[in-house]
């Protein structure tokens, strides 16, 4: 039976990460080498007995496992007589065995309000109750999270969040069993886990759960002292605003409230005044927005004093900066100095993150249109497009919707037109 492509991609990744040959890691799993082959091909399904083996090879956290469960979703025990048939989680325990099934809609409301009680809730609970919240399982969830970042530069979102909502949950018990300072690092990790469901959401288009993460986040950021974080949800929100609904003076609304916010590192300050940038050039105040970047690219320069682990990850340095200064330009109307600058990036930028790699070709598309060239406008158009769909990014969808304005002058040219018409299928107005 054929087996699942991006998942293959996934671990074929993570095995080379490793150094690792085929022939090392199917000796270890116990299985052919030419098994393994065949599911990293997608070729063949992966199976929880070595989706089990592999997370223990890799060191991934149970992350494989949560990964495939999430893909091939059935209720695992009698307690699905307890859950909605078409709103169920299948939660990994740090312990491993088999998933627990939960109401996906019941874990948010607890998560939420942290007062709704049910049958399947409890099951959970008590599942978990032989979880100590210790040192060593906190560790263990953390290098899940990590491998969840570097799943979702490949994976549609819609693959990770169910898992990750899952992790959360987990958590959330386990944090109120620990105490003293332990207890603190479960709700940052809380937190961290909560702001990555929001970025996510966000990518899968959906606004409502983005939020509802931004809130957690931000809420047990603020439990924990961790100011950085507290202060990073509202530079979320600011991306919100320019993803959803290119509101330019939004977007600086927020970032503004997270730049004064007492305390801040200057990291998050920096990410706080490139929002500013990007708000200040949709509103098309080109002055205001070059300020702000200017001010962004000098605090981004500095010695992090915190909050290193928020925002931007998997591109960084040089190509970031680029991909900033850049971006502020198309918003204004431009487009040369973001061709020279981005185009020959794109090699770089595919092989760092497919992510970030499909919105800048979705930049492109725009910054081409800009400078009226609509060939080249319309082929990157159309590649971003191709791969948005696959990875699931509203960002690079929104970015293709502003450029429709400027495309829609060549629309009697074929090329154009059948990307505007695609673009009007496929994408949201925002």
């Amino acid at each position: 039976m054929p087996g699942d492509a991006a998942l293959g991609t996934l671990l074929r990744d993570l095995r080379r990460a490793r150094r690792m040959t085929l022939a090392a890691v199917a000796r270890r799993a116990g299985c052919a080498e030419s098994q393994l082959s065949y599911v990293e091909s997608g070729r063949r399904q992966l199976h929880s007995w070595l989706a089990e083996k592999l997370d223990a090879i890799y060191q991934t956290g149970g992350v494989i496992g949560s990964l495939l469960c999430s893909r091939t979703a059935k209720p695992c025990s009698e307690q699905e007589q307890w859950v909605s048939e078409c709103e169920v989680l299948h939660v990994q325990l740090p312990r491993g065995g088999a998933p627990v099934p939960i109401s996906r809609r019941e874990v948010l409301a607890s998560l939420g309000v942290g007062v709704f009680v049910s049958p399947a809730l409890a099951s959970f609970e008590r599942a978990l109750g032989a979880v100590e919240p210790t040192r060593d399982v906190l560790q263990r969830i953390e290098g899940a999270f990590d491998n969840y970042q570097i799943a979702g530069r490949a994976l549609p979102p819609s693959r990770l969040i169910d898992a990750m909502t899952g992790q959360a949950a987990v958590l959330d018990n386990l944090r109120q069993r620990a105490t003293g300072v332990l207890r603190t690092r479960y709700l940052a990790l809380q937190s961290r886990y909560a702001e990555s469901l929001s970025w996510f959401s966000e990518e899968a288009d959906l606004a409502d759960d983005a939020l509802f993460w931004t809130d957690r986040a931000s809420q047990w950021a603020q439990g924990s002292g961790w100011t950085a974080m507290s202060a990073y949800t509202f530079v979320r929100r600011s991306m919100m605003a320019v993803s959803f609904t290119s509101d330019g003076r939004r977007a600086v609304d927020h970032a503004q409230a997270a730049y004064r916010m007492p305390g801040v590192p200057e990291r998050i300050q920096g990410l706080a005044a490139k929002q500013m940038a990007f708000g200040y050039a949709l509103s098309r105040k080109a002055d205001d927005s070059a300020r702000a970047l200017d001010q962004a690219m000098t605090l981004l320069g500095k010695d992090s004093d915190g909050g290193n682990e928020l925002g931007q990850r998997s591109v960084v340095n040089d190509d970031l900066y680029a991909i900033f200064r850049t971006t502020c330009d198309i918003y204004l109307g431009k487009g040369e100095a973001a061709i020279n600058v981005l185009e020959p990036r794109l090699t770089t930028l595919s092989g760092a993150s497919a992510r970030t790699a499909t919105i800048t070709k979705a930049k492109l598309a725009r910054a081409y249109a800009n400078v009226g060239q609509p060939h080249e406008a319309a082929q990157f158009a159309r590649q971003a497009l191709v791969e948005s769909a696959a990875i699931q990014s509203l960002s690079a969808r929104s970015e293709l919707r502003r450029a429709v304005p400027v495309l829609g002058q060549w629309r009697s040219r074929d090329d154009v037109s059948d990307v505007l018409h695609s673009l009007n299928a496929t994408t949201r107005s925002v």
